[in-house]
C-alpha cells in the first residue's frame, strides 16, 4: 500500500526546492543559511536554476557554401609513388623510404598521413617518409591528406609492396 504513494512523493519533491532560504550573521561574524526565518535573519532571492538550450543545426545554405568552399580545394590525385603497387623492397636492415604525390600539392593546413596495414605510421607535410623496423613480409600503404581538426580531405588507394630480406636461417650459396 505503501508503494502508491511513493510516484505521488516523487512528483511533490521539486516543490520542496522552492522554499525560501534565509541568511543569518552571529555575534561573531559566522554566517549560516536556513530555511527557518530567525530574528535578524533575511530572506535571499535565489536566482532560477541555469537551463540547458541546445544549439540550432546550421541551415542547408550554410552546409552547401562549405561544401562549395571544399570543392575549390579538393585533390585530383593523391597517390603513393614510390615504392609502386606490387614491388619487392630488399632492405636487411628494414628500412623503406615511401614517396608520395598530390595534385595539387598541399593546402595550408593540410598535412599527409601515411598508413601501413592501416594504421598511422607517419605524419608531416613532406612528400617522404622513411620507415624503419619493417621485417619479411606483405605490406599494405595509404596515405590520407588531413585537415588542422584531424578530418579526412582525401585518401589514395591502397598499394601493396612485398618486404625481402636475406634469411639467416639459409644461408645463399
Amino acid at each position: 500500500m505503501e508503494r502508491r504513494y511513493l510516484p505521488l512523493l516523487l512528483l511533490l519533491l521539486p516543490a520542496l526546492s522552492l522554499s525560501q532560504v534565509y541568511r543569518h550573521v552571529d555575534e561573531q561574524g559566522n554566517v549560516s543559511f536556513s530555511d527557518q526565518p530567525r530574528p535578524g535573519a533575511e530572506e535571499i532571492q535565489l536566482d532560477t536554476l541555469p537551463t540547458y538550450q541546445p544549439r540550432t543545426p546550421p541551415r542547408r545554405q550554410q552546409q552547401s557554401a562549405q561544401q562549395a568552399e571544399s570543392a575549390s580545394e579538393r585533390y585530383r590525385t593523391v597517390a603513393i609513388a614510390s615504392p609502386g603497387h606490387d614491388d619487392v623492397v630488399r632492405d636487411n636492415q628494414g628500412l623503406v623510404t615511401v614517396r608520395v604525390e598530390s595534385e595539387p600539392s598541399l593546402h595550408d593546413g593540410h598535412r599527409y598521413r601515411l598508413l601501413l596495414n592501416g594504421d598511422a605510421v607517419a605524419a608531416g607535410r613532406q612528400a617522404s617518409f622513411q620507415l624503419e623496423g619493417i621485417h619479411r613480409g606483405e605490406y599494405s600503404l595509404q596515405v590520407e591528406i588531413i585537415n588542422r581538426s584531424d578530418d579526412v580531405v582525401a585518401r589514395s588507394e591502397s598499394s601493396t609492396f612485398y618486404m625481402l630480406q636475406a634469411s639467416r636461417l639459409s644461408p645463399a650459396r
